[in-house]
């Protein structure tokens, strides 16, 4: 029987879409184009409300096509997915899976490995802790054997994720430091990347050991979500800004080489944000100076603690904010970039477009490689010197 799979939200729901795909294929199922497909399925995301609106659409339309349809996911945890029930739509609260591990990471070239699951922060706006539960962190044995299933498969970078990544082992007497110790050995693994941790994760110790650590890539996800201390605090967050940046600043200066990029998420129009507040979130790109910043605007969530306070900022004033901070961020980025420019860039090879092979390099530079040797460098780690930057797009030029 055919199958379609459809992923919405973070780099953990898409390892458990392939997680649910290798028990579906262990069973007879094969994956195949969504017009193929006899059964559609949906994992679906509830962070903002359009997430969860553009899978609740697709839902409907497949169900209209005559697709039987499976809904798993968060949206679905979360209780009030489907206000009715349609016909052909089949909603899973539960799927008991037999296989654990994964082996191959479909239609990518980075795997992305979940090494643990849950969250309980709690930040004011978020229903992610209401549908994922307590931290629950994998053990280390299993992620080891999986990974090594994965570069056994050719797969040479591995990003670990996780709901809260920074919290992993917190339930099990480990962390990421023994992990990563236990990686170093793996055939065929060639880069390690962490998919996002938060800022009150990175003590001195896991720093200090990041920048030493031989398979690290040298960038970090932190999510900021504002520079206004005010709004961090009715949100819940763990640190105000100046701590945020003291982190940053350290590890900038104990990394000699001058090789860590970051990148970090903003909201824009969390309750009571006034334009003082967004002036800061402004300025916080500008002293960091990220590479890329993942905009969203405020989005009540029923549930969370913030979706009663009041001080709601107008969708208008939402979107202005949005284009501002975007052509902010774009300005940063060039400036990130152009510090590369002269340097030597490793890149793993994801594609090739037109006349040229693009990927990332270590730092999360979006490289693009123009192939004058007619070498096939698909899935290669590449050594190439960075000559400049494409106006049209923002990716790093590299010469081999």
């Amino acid at each position: 029987m055919n199958i379609f799979l459809k992923t919405y939200g973070c780099k953990a729901n898409q390892y458990d879409s392939q997680l649910l795909l290798e028990n579906l294929e262990a069973n007879g199922y094969i994956l195949s184009s969504f017009g193929d497909a006899d059964i559609v399925v949906v994992n679906t995301c509830c962070v903002t409300d359009k997430a969860e609106r553009e899978a609740r659409y697709f839902v409907k339309k497949a169900a209209e096509k005559g697709k039987n349809v499976w809904v798993v996911g968060c949206a679905v945890k979360k209780g009030t997915f489907l206000e009715k029930l349609v016909s052909g739509v089949n909603i899973l609260s539960d799927v008991p899976l037999k296989k654990n591990t994964i082996t191959h990471f479909y239609n990518h070239t980075r795997a992305f490995v979940k090494i643990e699951n849950g969250c309980e922060n709690f930040c004011t706006y978020c229903i992610v802790p209401y549908v994922r539960g307590k931290v629950k962190s994998r053990y280390e044995e299993e992620i080891i054997s999986e990974i090594r299933a994965l570069c056994s498969n050719n797969y040479k970078e591995i990003v670990l994720t996780g709901i809260d990544t920074g919290a992993y082992g917190k339930d099990t007497g480990t962390d990421i430091i023994n992990l990563l110790e236990k990686l170093k050995d793996i055939d065929g693994l060639k880069r390690v990347r962490l998919s996002s941790i938060e800022v009150f994760y990175l003590n001195e110790k896991l720093c200090d050991y990041l920048l030493s650590y031989p398979l690290f890539c040298p960038h970090l996800h932190i999510p900021l979500q504002s520079g206004s201390d005010k709004i961090l605090k009715l949100m819940g967050r763990r640190y105000t800004f100046s701590e945020y940046a003291r982190v940053i600043e350290k590890i900038k200066k104990k990394d000699v080489e001058d090789r860590f990029t970051f990148t970090t998420d903003i909201m824009v129009g969390f309750p009571y944000e006034e334009d003082d507040d967004f002036d800061l979130s402004i300025k916080a790109v500008e002293e960091i100076e990220f590479l890329k910043v993942h905009i969203f605007r405020y989005s009540k969530r029923e549930g969370t603690q913030s979706f009663s306070i009041g001080g709601e900022v107008p969708d208008r004033v939402k979107k202005e904010r949005e284009k501002i901070l975007e052509e902010v961020a774009r300005i940063s980025s060039r400036k990130v970039k152009e510090k590369f420019v002269g340097r030597r860039l490793d890149v793993l090879i994801e594609r090739k477009r037109d006349n040229c092979w693009e990927g990332y390099s270590s730092q999360y530079l979006p490289v693009k490689v123009f192939d004058i040797q007619g070498k096939w460098l698909l899935n290669e780690v590449v050594y190439v010197s960075a000559t400049g930057i494409d106006d049209k797009n923002g990716s790093v030029i590299g010469s081999l």
